[in-house]
């Protein structure tokens, strides 16, 4: 299969995933909110960013694997390929007791953090459910999941997940609707979750014949740059999800439902910005090793393309975010979600840090996870300290100043670290990329703010309808820059 192929079927599928996401993600909390009440979806939101950090547990695993298997791969040697996997599997064994174990200690103290403002003994039982899925994950999908990924079939893993979703989203709008307990709802969530590992290893088993486990005499093998990679997943971890965590300690559950609803909607946008790169990684991690000219001039025209997308989705969402809000939360009246500020900040947060994602996946492709540990470090402080400082000051919007100073930071050195030590080009031009879209961007909000918002939106369809032109005359100017500068020189 050509290259081309590959990247068509792996962002498609991925696309698929993050639209079935999204609509499940906008299609649910609104539903939970009314039914069971703010506090309850906040509880359900902490509880995902909890278990979240449980899953450093597993950081690093999968990122120095996939970095080693590209060489087993494009080398097409099975036996070292098999000796990576046999040991992946192990590191993803242990780590998965672990989990286990952390999972039971953090719904005790879950628990008994929240059982002022909701039942403990649900609070305790939701832990355990929702972390279920996590565990069958350690145990049966993860050394697969970065064989698919090395080898450029990450559409395998996509289509399975969004039909999983989408059969959840059924369920769970059902038995909402039909009265069933929170508690209940997420037991036949986990459920459908976990049955996608069946299908994933039934996958893995028919198409890959030759897995097995390394001769008895063959060493090891042993992964490089393991805590090198964790280290990054680790810092990515604290930074994306300790604001909720902070919320819950230092606000309330419902504080974290309006983050968590504000978040959903900024989550739904990364995805579609991450769905134009999924594989790419892969590709990128191949053609290092075999084209670099080539692959040089691919990323310099992947960055500019990616860039031009970013600044029409912002653009968009800028214009649209208040109608849809206002559409949005129409019966969530136990709490203000009706926040501008936070929305300017969302936004302007959600750009700075997108605009890493061509440099991360090169980083990642290139496995300089030890050369930039230090700046993940760095970042990390920068995000924890500011938070903590802050949202004894501006709340919620403390949380956010303190994510936009560590994203400027970081995003902006990812870029010159790619530039100088892994393409070898000169950083001048993408940091003018960077700041010609942020002028655009900034420019088309302003331009179109009064015509979009004095729009009157009284029905998801009004709002359908003013997105579809907002979306074609946005898409214009930034149609036309990349017109100019797709196939512009490197130098």
């Amino acid at each position: 299969m050509s290259t081309r192929a590959v990247i068509l079927k792996n962002i498609s599928a991925n696309l698929l995933l993050q639209i079935v996401t999204a609509v499940g993600g906008f299609i649910l909390p609104p539903l939970i909110i009314v039914t069971y009440g703010s506090a309850t979806n906040g509880m359900l939101a902490s509880i995902k960013q909890f278990i979240a950090y449980l899953t450093l547990l597993e950081a690093g695993i999968g990122a120095a694997a996939i970095v080693a298997l590209y060489q087993a791969l494009t080398s097409q040697d099975t036996q070292l390929r098999n000796r990576i996997l046999n040991a992946t599997q192990r590191f993803y064994r242990i780590s998965g007791s672990l989990f286990a174990i952390g999972l039971l200690i953090l719904a005790i103290l879950f628990a008994w953090l929240t059982q002022k403002q909701i039942s403990a003994t649900l609070t305790f039982y939701m832990v355990l459910v929702m972390g279920a899925v996590n565990i069958m994950d350690f145990f049966f999908f993860g050394s697969y999941r970065a064989l698919l990924t090395a080898d450029q079939k990450t559409y395998i893993i996509s289509s399975v997940q969004a039909a999983s979703i989408l059969l959840n989203i059924v369920v769970c709008y059902y038995l909402i609707q039909s009265g069933y307990s929170i508690l209940t709802v997420q037991i036949a969530s986990s459920v459908i979750l976990i049955s996608k590992f069946c299908i994933y290893r039934g996958y893995v088993k028919h198409q890959y014949p030759d897995l097995k486990q390394p001769a008895a005499d063959n060493e090891p093998y042993h992964l490089h740059q393991t805590w090198d990679a964790m280290t990054h997943q680790l810092t990515g971890l604290l930074i994306f999800s300790s604001p909720l965590v902070l919320i819950t300690l230092f606000l309330s559950l419902k504080d974290a439902s309006i983050y968590a609803v504000y978040a959903l909607i900024f989550g739904a946008i990364k995805m579609a910005l991450q769905s134009i790169s999924q594989g790419m990684q892969a590709i990128f991690g191949h053609s290092l090793k075999t084209d670099f000219d080539h692959t040089k001039q691919n990323f310099c025209r992947y960055n500019r393309l990616f860039m031009c997308f970013l600044g029409w989705v912002y653009t968009c969402t800028g214009l649209l975010l208040a109608p849809f809000i206002q559409l949005y939360t129409v019966n969530m009246t136990d709490a203000n979600y009706h926040q501008p500020v936070l929305a300017i900040l969302f936004l302007l947060v959600g750009i700075i840090e997108n605009s890493r994602i061509p440099s991360m996946i090169m980083i990642m492709a290139a496995g300089r996870y030890k050369q930039t540990k230090p700046q993940a470090l760095i970042e990390a402080g920068i995000n924890l300290v500011c938070s903590i400082c802050f949202i004894q000051l501006w709340g919620i919007s403390g949380i956010l100043l303190a994510a936009l100073l560590s994203f400027v930071y970081r995003s902006s050195e990812m870029l010159y670290y790619n530039c100088k030590h892994i393409l070898f080009m000169p950083v001048i031009r993408p940091y003018l990329l960077w700041l010609l879209i942020f002028i655009a961007i900034a420019a088309c909000i302003s331009l179109g703010w009064q015509p979009v918002n004095h729009v009157k939106i009284a029905t998801y369809l009004d709002w359908v309808k003013l997105s579809c032109i907002t979306a074609v005359v946005a898409a214009i100017p930034f149609s036309l820059l990349l017109l100019l500068i797709y196939r512009r020189p490197i130098q």
